[in-house]
Formats: C-alpha cells, sequence, structure tokens
C-alpha cells in the first residue's frame, strides 16, 4: 500500500424533529483510506514499565513485564525511533543509556533486550513522571507518528491527581498512549483518564503470561498508524450548543472537555494517530434554543463539522451539515437512526457492567448477580462474544437471555477489573439499510432509494412530500 492517505467524513442522523424536540442527536464518523505503512516512515514507541515494589508480588509480575517489554523491542520494524522508561516515583530511561530515542536495529533491539533483564521492582508509583518523561524524549520527533505504552499495577500514589491531571494535559496532541493494568491493585479510573487524554486503549491482562502477546499487538498495531494527528472542528450556530461529544467506535471516551475553542462558535477536538484504513465514530448531541421557530417542509443547519487540513493527508469532504427539519408528521422523528439506537444500547450495557462492578466492590452480591445478568441479556441479544468472555470470568450464565447468572465463587478483583475497564472495543453499527421498520408496507420514494415506514406523509430520506411530483 502505498500513496498519500485520504480523509474522509461523513455524518448520519435522523434530521426529522417532532414540534416540541429542540435536541439532536448526529454519529460524525471519520474514514483513513489508504497510505503508505512501510517502516520507511517516520515513527517513534516509548515503553512505560512499572518497576514499584508491587511488582515484586508475586514474583511472576515483575518477570512477565520484562518478557513484554522484549517482546514489543522485537517487533520493532528497522528505522522505528525508541525507548524504554522504568518507572517508580521517578522516571529513568534505561535504554538507551543517555535520554533520546535510538534507531532500531539488531543491535539496538539486542541492547535494549539486555537492559529490560535488568528492571527491579522497588520504589513508589508517579505515573505523572513517567508520561512526562515519554513527552519529553517525543520532542525530539516532532513530525513522527508518536506512540507510547504505559504498564502498571498499582495506583498513583507518590503524586496528586491534579500534578497527574497537569501533565496529561501537557502531553495531549502530542502521542498517543495505550494503558495497561495487572493484576488488582490498579486504579480504573486513572488508566481511563489516560486513554482518554491521550486516545489510547485502556485494558487489563488477567493472566500474567498474556501480556507478552498483548504488548506484541499493540506495537504491532501503532506500527500501521500513517498519520500523526487528526482533528475534527465544529461549529454551531447562534441557536445551538454542544452538548457533548463522544468516542463510541472503536473506544468509548466522553470528550466533551478535551474540546477546544478556535474562534466564534467554532472547537476543535484532537482525534490522535490514524492508521492506512481505519474507522472511528463520535456521537454529538446538540441542545437548541427553546425560543427557536421550528422551520416546516425544510432543512435548517443546526451545527457543521469538518476535518482540519493535514500535512499529507488528502481530506475529501468539505464542511458536513448536521440538519434538522420540523415535522408534524408523528412517525420520521420517532424513527431512530440505526447507528445512533447501535450504541444508545452500548452505553446501556457499559453502565450495567459498570454497576455490576460497583455493587461487586461492595460487597453487595444480589446488586452484583442483578447488573452483570442486565449486561449477559444485553451482550446475548447485541452478539457481543467479547463482552460475555469478560463476564464469564465473574459470572456462571445460569439463562443468557433472561440475564440470570450467579458470581463465580473463584472471582478476583483482578477478574472484576476486567470487566468493568471501560475502554471497550464495540462492533461497528449495522449499516442504515438494517433499520427496522413498522409493521406494514414500506413506502418507496420515487425522487430517491429511501424506504420510509408505512403511513409516512414524508420520505425521512430526503423530505419530500409523498404525492408530491418529481420534476
Amino acid at each position: 500500500m502505498s500513496g498519500e492517505p485520504g480523509l474522509g467524513l461523513e455524518v448520519h442522523q435522523n434530521k426529522f424533529l417532532a414540534e416540541g424536540d429542540r435536541t439532536m442527536t448526529a454519529i460524525v464518523r471519520v474514514v483513513s483510506r489508504g497510505g503508505e505503512t512501510s517502516a520507511a516512515r517516520t515513527a517513534a514507541e516509548v515503553l512505560m514499565i512499572d518497576c514499584s515494589s508491587s511488582m515484586r508480588f508475586p514474583s511472576t509480575k515483575i518477570g512477565e513485564a520484562r518478557r513484554a517489554a522484549a517482546a514489543a523491542i522485537d517487533v520493532l520494524p528497522d528505522g522505528v525511533r525508541f525507548a524504554v522508561i522504568q518507572g517508580t516515583d521517578r522516571a529513568k530511561t534505561i535504554y538507551p543509556a543517555e535520554d533520546g530515542l535510538v534507531t532500531a536495529s539488531d543491535r539496538t533491539r539486542a541492547e535494549a533486550r539486555a537492559a529490560v533483564e535488568h528492571l527491579a521492582a522497588v520504589g513508589g508509583t508517579a505515573m505523572g513522571a513517567w508520561l512526562a518523561k515519554a513527552r519529553d524524549l517525543f520532542d525530539g520527533v516532532p513530525d513522527a507518528v508518536r506512540h507510547a505504552i504505559l504498564l502498571t499495577d498499582g495506583r498513583n500514589d507518590s503524586q496528586t491527581r491534579a500534578d497527574l491531571m497537569a501533565v496529561l494535559n501537557s502531553c495531549e496532541g502530542r502521542f498517543v498512549c495505550d494503558a495497561r493494568g495487572i493484576g488488582d491493585g490498579w486504579e480504573p479510573a486513572e488508566l481511563t483518564q489516560i486513554g482518554r487524554v491521550l486516545r489510547g486503549n485502556v485494558d487489563s491482562v488477567v493472566e500474567d503470561d498474556k501480556l507478552a502477546d498483548d504488548f506484541r499487538q499493540l506495537v504491532e498495531s501503532a506500527m500501521t498508524k500513517v498519520l500523526p494527528e487528526v482533528r475534527l472542528r465544529i461549529g454551531t450556530m447562534p441557536f445551538s450548543r454542544l452538548r457533548s461529544i463522544k468516542q463510541v467506535f472503536p473506544d468509548e471516551y466522553d470528550l466533551t472537555d478535551r474540546c477546544r475553542e478556535v474562534g466564534l462558535r467554532e472547537q476543535e477536538l484532537s482525534l490522535g494517530s490514524f492508521a492506512s484504513d481505519e474507522t472511528r465514530d463520535y456521537q454529538l448531541i446538540l441542545d437548541l434554543d427553546p425560543d427557536l421557530e421550528p422551520s416546516h417542509g425544510q432543512d435548517r443547519q443546526l451545527a457543521w463539522t469538518e476535518l482540519v487540513p493535514v500535512p499529507g493527508a488528502a481530506v475529501e469532504e468539505d464542511a458536513l451539515a448536521i440538519a434538522g427539519r420540523w415535522t408534524r408528521d408523528p412517525i420520521p422523528p420517532t424513527l431512530i437512526h440505526p447507528m445512533v439506537s447501535k450504541y444508545a444500547a452500548q452505553a446501556d450495557l457499559g453502565e450495567a457492567l459498570t454497576s455490576g462492578g460497583d455493587a461487586y466492590a461492595a460487597g453487595d452480591r444480589a446488586g452484583a448477580e442483578r447488573n452483570w445478568g442486565r449486561a449477559v441479556a444485553l451482550a446475548t441479544a447485541a452478539g457481543d462474544e467479547e463482552t460475555l468472555s469478560r463476564l464469564s470470568g465473574v459470572v456462571e450464565i445460569v439463562d443468557a437471555e433472561k440475564g440470570v447468572v450467579r458470581l463465580r465463587p473463584d472471582a478476583t478483583r483482578s477478574h472484576a477489573l476486567h470487566v468493568v475497564i471501560p475502554s471497550r472495543v464495540s462492533e461497528i453499527a449495522l449499516p442504515q439499510e438494517d433499520r427496522p421498520m413498522p409493521d406494514g408496507t414500506p413506502v418507496a420514494c420515487p425522487a430517491c432509494p429511501a424506504l420510509s415506514p408505512a403511513g409516512a406523509n414524508f420520505c425521512v430520506g430526503c423530505g419530500r412530500p409523498f404525492g408530491e411530483a418529481v420534476s
């Protein structure tokens, strides 16, 4: 695959509003297509390995961390710039010996593998210091696709939450960081915040011996990135405001507070780095002025969105409108766009998983079974095998469709953390043509390919009243 990557933008919504509606939900999809993925393009990787005292217990933990770091180093292509950080209550670059990044080659990979064999678990945990060190290392390669992995087994006990947040704010947009928790002593909220601000994936590893494969896959995935950063611009009208923006695929994060004002009623959001062929979905919710006069029979622009030009990439679409059209026909406003419906169901599942985890942590077995049972039923209905696999570590499923479960007697906090970690990989929504229709024969539009529900007076695709002559 070669050539300049292309960036595409799509807006998916049901634009029809009932008389009193003053909220609009839309899914904005960002797609990258094509582009050079060879190791010849500039890439940089930093590994941050927790070496606090808790990594000594059990003794296999620090050993598996060494093995995972070596596995990640092994798959670095020639030419990639990299470094390894030993993380305690401070950050120390253990390879290369001097601060800076080194170019991957047979020699440097062998030297790095030898260096990680000497990682020792002693000290506290200050993840902000590790991230600040990674930020400074990445500053030497500003044009590279910059990626980091952070591994921890504990809480950020050697610095305040405010200090960690200050560092994260200084790192945002400068590199992407995937975070992993190992064991049962780490704090999901801290890792989720790291993944959210640095646009990375967050997960846990229940079985220590699976860590090396996970690290290997993270690096291999990072090496497919071709664009260091993509930015989305969102503009609103005098009568509209952005209530929230949430990444819903592939990882789920509320990014509302990460938007930055860049002009009058204009905000920008960093989306992180993109691979040569990648799709991400973002849910936007707009609030409209309650005194706004509805416009019947025509679209009204409620907001707009566009991709900020990226050096070395072709932006394929101009700004796209998020539109609204008020109608007195009672049916069109009730149709939920399949993408919106899919991600609403996904949010319900996430809430059930988190509520179950909260109940489990509080010792409320009945509450954990009730919420995780609901999660089993939702995941079963959605065909979400990944979530069902995670849930099987904490519950025995008695009746999947009805959500009847029993807590497993051998479940541990590590299993529970693996269930509730909110950065779950979701499934891509159903295509629009799979939208369920009400009972009755759908109505075909003479002016566009869309099918409208039985009894509709307006086309849900183009808004044309049925019976109107086609010019």
